[in-house]
This record gives C-alpha cells, sequence and structure tokens, in this order.
C-alpha cells in the first residue's frame, strides 16, 4: 500500500473481502487502451481529410440546390400561429430564476429521497404502489368525465390488473420494503459513493467527447450528391409531392465504417465508467459489511475501492463492460428484428421466429444481470472476471435463485416509480406556482404555456438527479445482496442488523445458531465450509 492509501481495519484482514490485490485480465486493459487509441489515431485521419462543402454548401441556396419553400414548421412556428406570440427570449427572462431555484431544490429533494427510504421504506413503497393503480384510475375519470366511455375503461381495467397482480405480490412487495431501507442505510453509511460516481460520470464524459467530436468530423469524408429522395426528379419533390432538400451529403466508406467502429467503443467506454461506479460502489459496501465488530467508520473505504478499480482489476471491469456491450449491440439486433417480423404476416415462420427471438432477448438480458453480479462479486473477493461469474452463477444458482427472482426484480419498479412520481410531482408544483402568480400579469403575453415548459423542465432536472440516486441505491443493494449471500453460504453473520432484516428472504439452508439460540456472527468459523460452497479469500477465526 501507497502512503496515501487509507488505513486498513486494526484486526486485519476481514474474511470475506480482500484487501490485497493482485493485477487480473490485463490483456482486456490493454486492449481497451489500445482499442480507444485506434479510434483517436483514425479521427485524426478523419479530421484531415474532410471535406470542406460539408459545412459550406447552402442546401437551400437554388444556386447549388434548388428548393421551392417547404411546408412544414416547427414546433415554434406552430406556437406563434396559435393565439399570442411566444418569446423565447421572454420565456428565460420570466423562468430563469424559477429553474435555477428549482434546480438548486431538487437536490434537495434527492436528500429526502434518500432519507425517505431510509426512515420510511414502507410508506415509500406502499406510495409507489398505490400510486400505479390510482394514476390509471385518474385518467380513465377524466376520460370518462369528457364523455370517452370506451378509452376509459381501459384505464379502469389496467387499475384492476395492477391492483390484482399487487395483491398477489403482497409477500415481494413486503420483502422489497426491508431490502430498500436496507440499502438507504448502506449509502447513508457510505456517503462518498455518491461523489465518487459523479466523478466517474464526468471521467466517462470526458472520455468520450473527444470520441463523439472526431466522428463528427469522419461525417464529414465524402461528396454532396443529389437527394435520393427525388428519385431522379428534376424538380426537389419526393415520391408524394412534399418538397424536400435538392441535396444531401453522403459520407464516404471510411466515414460511415469509422462511425459504427467509434459508435462501439463509445458504448463501450460509457459502460466501462459504469462498470466502475458498480465495482467501487460494491467494494465500499462490502467494507462496511464485512467491517469487524465495533467498527463505524467507513473513511476512506470508497478510495480504496476506487484504486482498485482503476489499479489492478481496470482489465475486469473492461472485460465486464465488453461483454455487456455485446449484449446490447445483440439485443439491439433482437429488436430491430422484431420490429422487422411484426410487419410481416403472420405466418408459421414468423410465429417460430418470433419466439427465438424472445428466448435470445431472455438469454442476453440474463447474460447483463450475471455481469452485473460479477462484478460485484469481484469487487469483494479480488477475483478475475471470468472467475467471479462463475462464483456468483453458483453461489445464485445453488442457494438464492428464488430470491433472486421473487424480490430483486422488484425493487427497481419501486424506485422508478418513486423517482417518477415525486419528479412529476415537483414539476407540477412549480409550473402551478409560476401559473398561479403570472397568470393575471397583462406583460406576459402567454403565462399558462411558459408555465407548462417550466414545469416539464424542473421535471426533466428532478428526474435526472432522482434517477441519479436511485440507480446508486440499486447498486447499494445489489451489494449488500450478494455480501449477505456470501455470509449465508458460508454460515456466518458478519453484520447482525443487515441479517436481522434479510433473514426472511425465502431461500433454503440453516441459520448457525448458538447452544443457547442465538445466532452466531463473526467474521467466520473455523473449518472450511461444506464442499461446494463458498469459499472466502481469508477467514479470520472467532
Amino acid at each position: 500500500m501507497g502512503r496515501s492509501d487509507p488505513p486498513l481495519p486494526s484486526g486485519g484482514p476481514v474474511a470475506h473481502f480482500q484487501y490485497s490485490r493482485s493485477p487480473r485480465d490485463r490483456f482486456w486493459a490493454l486492449f481497451f487502451l489500445l482499442t480507444w487509441l485506434a479510434v483517436i489515431a483514425a479521427g485524426a485521419y478523419g479530421v484531415a481529410h474532410r471535406n470542406p462543402a460539408a459545412l459550406t454548401t447552402d442546401y437551400t441556396d437554388p444556386a447549388s440546390c434548388p428548393l421551392a419553400p417547404g411546408h412544414g414548421r416547427g414546433l415554434l412556428a406552430r406556437l406563434q400561429a396559435k393565439g399570442p406570440e411566444f418569446s423565447p427570449a421572454q420565456f428565460a427572462k420570466l423562468t430563469g430564476r424559477w429553474l435555477a431555484i428549482s434546480a438548486v431544490l431538487a437536490l434537495g429533494l434527492g436528500w429526502a429521497f434518500i432519507q425517505l427510504f431510509k426512515s420510511h421504506a414502507r410508506a415509500m413503497t406502499l406510495a409507489t404502489v398505490y400510486s400505479q393503480v390510482l394514476i390509471p384510475v385518474a385518467f380513465g375519470v377524466a376520460l370518462l368525465a369528457s364523455g370517452a366511455t370506451g378509452a376509459s375503461l381501459l384505464f379502469f381495467g389496467l387499475a384492476g390488473l395492477a391492483a390484482f397482480c399487487f395483491r398477489l405480490w403482497r409477500d415481494q412487495i413486503q420483502l422489497a420494503t426491508k431490502l430498500l431501507g436496507v440499502s438507504a442505510h448502506a449509502l447513508a453509511a457510505n456517503s462518498g459513493v455518491i461523489t465518487t460516481t459523479l466523478l466517474l460520470n464526468l471521467g466517462g464524459l470526458l472520455a468520450i467527447a473527444p470520441l463523439g467530436v472526431l466522428t463528427a468530423f469522419a461525417l464529414m469524408n465524402g461528396e454532396v450528391v443529389p437527394n435520393p429522395a427525388r428519385e431522379g426528379r428534376t424538380k426537389c419533390i419526393d415520391d408524394q409531392g412534399h418538397d424536400v432538400l435538392c441535396c444531401t451529403f453522403e459520407p464516404n466508406g471510411f466515414g460511415k465504417g469509422y462511425t459504427g467502429f467509434a459508435s462501439v467503443v463509445i458504448l463501450w467506454t460509457m459502460l466501462l465508467a459504469n462498470q466502475i461506479r458498480v465495482f467501487t460502489t460494491s467494494g465500499a459496501v462490502a467494507q462496511w459489511y464485512f467491517a469487524p465488530p465495533g467498527l463505524t467508520s467507513t473513511r476512506g473505504t470508497t478510495l480504496r475501492s476506487l484504486k482498485h478499480a482503476l489499479g489492478p482489476q481496470f482489465g475486469s471491469c473492461c472485460l465486464g463492460s465488453l461483454v455487456l456491450t455485446v449484449a446490447e449491440i445483440m439485443r439491439s439486433a433482437l429488436e430491430n428484428a422484431q420490429q422487422r417480423n411484426n410487419e410481416r404476416e403472420l405466418s408459421l415462420f414468423t410465429l417460430i421466429q418470433c419466439c427465438l427471438i424472445a428466448v435470445a432477448q431472455c438469454f442476453w438480458a440474463v447474460i447483463e444481470y450475471l455481469t452485473k453480479f460479477a462484478t460485484v462479486m469481484m469487487a469483494v473477493t479480488g477475483e478475475a472476471f471470468m472467475d467471479a461469474g462463475r462464483r456468483v452463477t453458483d453461489l445464485l444458482a445453488r442457494n438464492l435463485l428464488n430470491a433472486f427472482a421473487s424480490t430483486i426484480w422488484f425493487t427497481p419498479l419501486v424506485i422508478r416509480t418513486a423517482c417518477f412520481v415525486l419528479a412529476a410531482a415537483w414539476g407540477g408544483v412549480t409550473g402551478g406556482a409560476y401559473y398561479a402568480l403570472h397568470h393575471g400579469n397583462k406583460l406576459e403575453a402567454t403565462p399558462g404555456l411558459n408555465a407548462t415548459l417550466l414545469g416539464a423542465a424542473v421535471y426533466v432536472i428532478a428526474q435526472f438527479i432522482l434517477a441519479f440516486l436511485g440507480g446508486i441505491l440499486l447498486s447499494v443493494l445489489d451489494a449488500v445482496f450478494i455480501c449477505w449471500a456470501i455470509d449465508k453460504d458460508s454460515h456466518t453473520v458478519s453484520h447482525p442488523e443487515v441479517y436481522a432484516v434479510l433473514e426472511t428472504v425465502p431461500l433454503p439452508g440453516a441459520v448457525v445458531e448458538q447452544p443457547d439460540g442465538g445466532i452466531m456472527y463473526g467474521a467466520g468459523q473455523s473449518g472450511a465450509p461444506p464442499q461446494g460452497q463458498y469459499q472466502p479469500p481469508t477467514v479470520a477465526q472467532v
């Protein structure tokens, strides 16, 4: 360890969490760096050979691209054609202060979001469940009042179906409440992961930005050609008789090839930043979970985990993100194939193809989930990516598959619904307050439209903040779940408070108890676990 590293716990290495790491998957780290540099080098070639005509050609100039005035109008033109004139300058002047204040207060809303799940997890979970029933009911009532009886029955049916499903899932809802409460406590104890995640997102943007700029320059490699929509017509119209641009810019083979290659590397880089975030969060939470009794300080745990992610296990993060990149590309290709399949007439062949596509989509979705948990496992144990993947797959398949399938999937639904409801409520309150104070102002031409746009902007900001925190909350939950699973599999209880909450998860396996009936807990137990169970890297004897 270097001098700047945070100190290890005084009790020495703790069971399950591996503090000393050796480099893993170094080939994939080198492969990623060389690939990223190759995109930069090829982009420099694209900049040097770009065609200036891509920017200098005036596609609306009758001398080069004759074009009759188009009939289409943008959103701004349509707004100006209806009622009083909408002024973007006036909108910015009147709502700028409101938007700035609402954005700052949205940070407080994010803090309240974490505190509510920490102290009132049951109320928050039930509120999200009820909202998914009441929102369709509200739409149904509104449609019924407007005379749209058929549409209202559809929304009432959706509300009834949601209520029926939540009634069946009441055990999962109760368990999700406990899981989210534990996750919020763990995040509060490791608040440094929020700042670290912000910095990692910024770093990811800085790594992606030059690739995006170079891609734009690469698309300037080509030439100006007649618009294919004209189909050889002398007039600049399409087959429907609508006016179109006379000319367009057609990238050459290099521009198209570079764009495809750079898009894959950009996706890989984005997912790598996310993998490092998941790794860092999981490592910090694991150090908190497996800390020796009496050690409450989490100072330096996030920094230590970040150093592991950017140091000895950077290659493992690169490999994990590459797997996710392939999975994302394959799922996107399958979705496109599904869309094309839906456009064809129904036949036995299309039915079989639809079934095969659905199976393939499920396969890649499972790969993504297992990759996520493999990242959590290697953040705890320091294993290589493939070793951690095999370990966590065996762990889930042997003991925790039921819990994984019946509980973990429900918590993201609760988080996303809570984010949407809170952000929508905050945007509605802000827009409503603005309209209440400005609707009688004769100097403002469109107070209603300004209030609507302001509310929408506030909603977007609040949704971004809450979704950001919700994503961290779910990452913390994944880490706590795997740490607890390791404890269960090795017959130890490293964090009694968390165990007391999660002991109701439905999975097989005996609980290690003392003769007087109390729960045995500590860093580990003497002897090796039963054959086939998880073996921690180091086990401190109690």
